[in-house]
């Protein structure tokens, strides 16, 4: 596998991480440096006696040190990385794996191997899941009648009066639906206090969120009547989870997979990342979603433009989008090729289809070929080969940078349609590429 500088650095766990690294990317930095297929290994010489030993792991990236550090990748794991791409002749190549190194890969695959088996083996009661279920069934439902009663009064009463409330408004029955463990339900409040209202149309966004609730608490309440895989989007968006096991066990899609975006939200104190990736061969897309609590920092080391040879199995639904990775295997980067249209009604039709199937389809993919970014009365907005144009959501230094990239010509570009918008992530020419996100 080939990395580039920035790709490594945006492992680090934070800005302090990245510049320690890039200062012990140096020969003089280490005591021992050698390689083989599956992995780095040097030994860095700290303020103690005992050189630091450090292992990369180069078919899954994951990083191995026997420094105090509490970040991960420590500054040894980065730097080591980062010195294989700037002097590889600093490595010796070896043919075998010394014992620290082959125990602790070794010890990986043993782990993984025990993962999957313990949730084959794993046998819950079913008299007491079910129980459980019904119990909780209950819960959600008593919470459901709350929250519609709540967006009635809202609508009854009118919505001039929430500005004045700033974000306190929805605070009590977001609470509620925590209480009625409809987590779902509780971060799609959450996001409402996201809009600005005191920005002049904040009625119409908050309006369709609104109308968006009310809406899915209808289709769960009247879930027997639609399809089972509908059934399965709505108890996901309500809050039921389905199990990491449960997924797993499904049949997987082996493919050559690209990542092209990694992105991060923050919600009070749950950080959620999403890592789409596009299969070469099967022209499908995958999203990885991820939450972390507490600070706690990304376990998937994969970073725009990786290219791994993976099986993903997908989540149950109309049509599956998101998937965990059950195994993979870095590879070489590749030309990242996709299927494209060059028509943003094309794209607007896809979308069409897609929410025709899944009304609460929140993200979707898309890529548009022969794309200009114009500005128009000092609105962003992306444009097609035919002149139709749509609004963009990318930050303003985001928008420049594409702008600047593509020098003002037609360009590529994979996105995500959000709320009415495109967020580009992705953009490339026939000699270069832009990840944006």
């Amino acid at each position: 596998m080939q990395y580039n500088r920035e790709q490594i650095l945006q492992l680090a766990p934070d800005d302090a991480s990245a510049k320690a690294g890039q200062q012990l990317a140096a020969r003089s930095k280490w005591v021992a440096l050698a390689e083989n297929p599956k992995a780095l290994w040097g030994d860095c010489q700290g303020s103690g006696k005992t050189p630091y030993r450090t292992i990369v792991d180069l078919a899954n990236i994951a990083f191995k040190c026997t420094c105090p550090s509490r970040k991960f990748p420590c500054k040894h794991g980065l730097g080591l990385l980062l010195l294989h791409i700037q002097d590889r002749q600093a490595f010796e190549p070896k043919s075998e794996l010394p014992p620290h190194v082959a125990e602790w890969l070794g010890k990986r695959e043993v782990r993984e191997v025990a993962k999957e088996q313990k949730a084959a083996e794993k046998q819950p009661d079913d008299f007491a899941k079910a129980r459980r279920a019904e119990a909780r069934e209950r819960k959600v439902e008593g919470g459901i009648e709350e929250l519609r009663a709540w967006l009635r009064d809202i609508v009854r009463t009118g919505l001039m009066h929430i500005p004045q409330q700033a974000y306190q408004f929805n605070t009590n029955i977001t609470a509620r639906m925590v209480d009625a463990q409809a987590g779902g339900l509780a971060a799609q409040l959450r996001q409402i206090n996201q809009l600005n209202f005191f920005e002049d149309g904040w009625q119409k966004p908050l309006l369709k969120r609104l109308s968006g609730l009310y809406m899915l608490t209808e289709a769960y309440l009247r879930r027997e009547t639609l399809p089972v895989e509908l059934q399965q989007e709505i108890r996901t968006l309500v809050g039921w989870t389905t199990s990491r096991e449960e997924v797993l066990q499904s049949t997987g899609v082996s493919d050559h997979w690209v990542v092209l975006s990694v992105t991060s939200s923050e919600d009070s104190n749950l950080t959620t990342e999403r890592i789409w990736l596009y299969g070469r061969n099967s022209e499908r897309f995958a999203l990885l979603l991820n939450f972390y609590a507490g600070g706690q920092v990304s376990q998937h080391m994969l970073f725009p433009g990786m290219h791994l040879q993976a099986e993903l199995a997908f989540y149950p639904g109309v049509s599956p989008v998101r998937a965990l990775v059950r195994q993979q295997q870095a590879l070489p980067p590749k030309a990242i090729n996709i299927n494209t249209t060059s028509s943003l009604t094309n794209i607007y039709i896809n979308i069409t289809l897609a929410l025709a199937v899944n009304a609460f389809t929140d993200q979707i993919p898309f890529v548009l070929n022969e794309a200009r970014l114009v500005v128009r009365d000092d609105q962003w907005f992306l444009a097609d080969a035919e002149g139709n144009a749509a609004p963009v959501s990318n930050e303003e230094d985001e928008r420049w940078t594409v702008l600047a990239f593509s020098m003002g010509q037609p360009f590529s570009v994979f996105g995500v349609y959000e709320n009415e918008t495109f967020g580009l992530h992705y953009v490339w020419t026939r000699f270069k590429g832009l990840f944006v996100k």
